[in-house]
């Protein structure tokens, strides 16, 4: 019977972290991100997403659910490309120029100067989402974080950013994945209603 207790011991503890760290989120942080999304989309911009690992299926899943979850007929979709999912452009970066410039490599045949790059890191650290950041405020792009507990490096990098403030990797990744679905959530309702009068709150509850 020792076994099963110890499962469940386990099971509640990872919870109870989780829980944790999801209630210890900065909302203040998560509008600043927010209003950069908003604004990108009020002027028509595109939005590069890019991780590795679990940050780049989190990337990837972002990506998608931006560009599909929040779409109105009558209004313009959110424009958002993953830069993790072309494995040919990856792959030949990554052999012909080298890993770090993955990332770079595809922002500078498609981005402009107005759209934003968003790196998913936990450590803040990964040299390709570091460059992909230094590339967007080089050429005038808005930067955006989702990183880890302390930020890395990556946070200095950031025009906006949000931690996830959780011990663990893992723990780290799961709190990512919500504050996707909630800035998904967000933009739908943004798309939806007055663009005006949504930004203006969310300024408000900035302060």
């Amino acid at each position: 019977m020792s076994e099963p207790t110890d499962r469940q011991s386990e099971i509640c503890a990872y919870l109870g972290r989780l829980s944790r760290a999801v209630s210890e989120v900065s909302t203040t942080d998560l509008v600043w991100v927010a209003e950069t999304l908003e604004r990108a989309y009020t002027e028509g911009r595109t939005l590069y997403i890019c991780g590795n690992g679990g940050s780049a299926a989190t990337a990837s899943h972002l990506a998608v659910d931006l560009s599909k979850n929040t779409r109105v007929p009558g209004k313009p979709a959110v424009r958002t490309a993953s830069l993790v999912d072309h494995v040919p452009a990856l792959t030949a970066w990554a052999n012909d120029v080298g890993y770090d410039e993955v990332f770079t490599g595809q922002l500078a045949g498609l981005a402009e100067p107005g759209d934003v790059v968003i790196g998913i890191s936990t450590s803040g650290n990964s040299p390709n989402v570091l460059k992909a950041l230094r590339y967007g405020r080089a050429h005038g792009m808005s930067t955006v974080g989702l990183l880890g507990r302390d930020g890395g490096r990556a946070r200095e990098l950031c025009d906006a950013y949000v931690l996830a403030p959780a011990d663990s990797i893992e723990e780290q990744e799961d709190v990512h994945m919500a504050l996707a679905h909630i800035l998904t959530r967000h933009m739908r309702a943004f798309v939806r209603s007055d663009r005006e009068e949504l930004a203006g709150a969310g300024t408000a509850a900035g302060k």
